[in-house]
């Protein structure tokens, strides 16, 4: 009886160091990234840019008020602001969903520090998709209720310096990864490092950002 109780505990200890062990692992990435220099930010703004294949390239132009919550979507003929997470109509709807995209894309690193509805596993080091470099993987495993595109899973691929160097996106958790992109030309933006790019192997998806404007308070 005296060695079952042990034997729990030792699992349950041996879960809860994992558990911390892999935490750190998501605060180090968000850490490395400036999660913690976030909360002066006022005022962020960017141009979002896709190009598939041989199509023209497409922008969305944003600013983002974080203390605030509110979002402005600048076109040359108009600025229309909304709050975020304000669904209550279809074009609202659209726009949050685009902003969303967007966003993640360009602070990915720092939701591993603010979203909850995640888990995720720590598969130690492993051949990067692309490159074949060896860099620590964690698999990111969202819920399947929450967000607009829920149940996605991110495999991510980290370097010693706890930047993000390629990813594999599983839309809604697919088997098999919808997309898999670099993450490169790294910036700091008083504090924030961003990755400016975003390249499949063989070249047909090109994602970039351009018009990255920070105002602290």
């Amino acid at each position: 009886m005296k060695f079952g109780l042990l034997f729990s505990c030792l699992i349950v200890l041996q879960f809860c160091n994992q558990q911390t062990s892999e935490e750190k692992i998501t605060d180090q990435v968000s850490v490395a990234n400036g999660i913690n220099n976030f909360s002066k930010v006022q005022m962020l703004e960017f141009i979002f840019n896709v190009q598939r294949d041989t199509a023209p390239a497409s922008s969305r132009h944003w600013q983002w008020y974080p203390k605030s919550n509110e979002v402005v979507f600048i076109t040359d003929s108009s600025h229309t602001k909304f709050k975020r997470t304000d669904t209550s109509t279809q074009e609202l709807k659209k726009l949050n969903a685009r902003f969303t995209n967007d966003e993640y894309w360009l602070l990915f690193p720092f939701h591993l520090g603010w979203d909850d509805g995640f888990e995720f596993t720590d598969s130690s080091m492993k051949p990067a998709p692309i490159s074949g470099k060896s860099l620590h993987k964690i698999t990111i495993k969202y819920n399947d209720k929450d967000g607009f595109t829920p149940g996605d899973i991110y495999d991510v691929y980290i370097d010693e310096k706890k930047r993000i160097q390629e990813w594999a996106y599983h839309s809604a958790g697919a088997a098999k990864p919808s997309l898999i992109t670099t993450w490169e030309n790294y910036r700091d933006f008083n504090g924030l490092q961003i990755a400016q790019d975003h390249k499949t192997k063989d070249g047909k998806f090109h994602l970039w950002f351009t018009g990255i404007q920070i105002k602290y308070n």
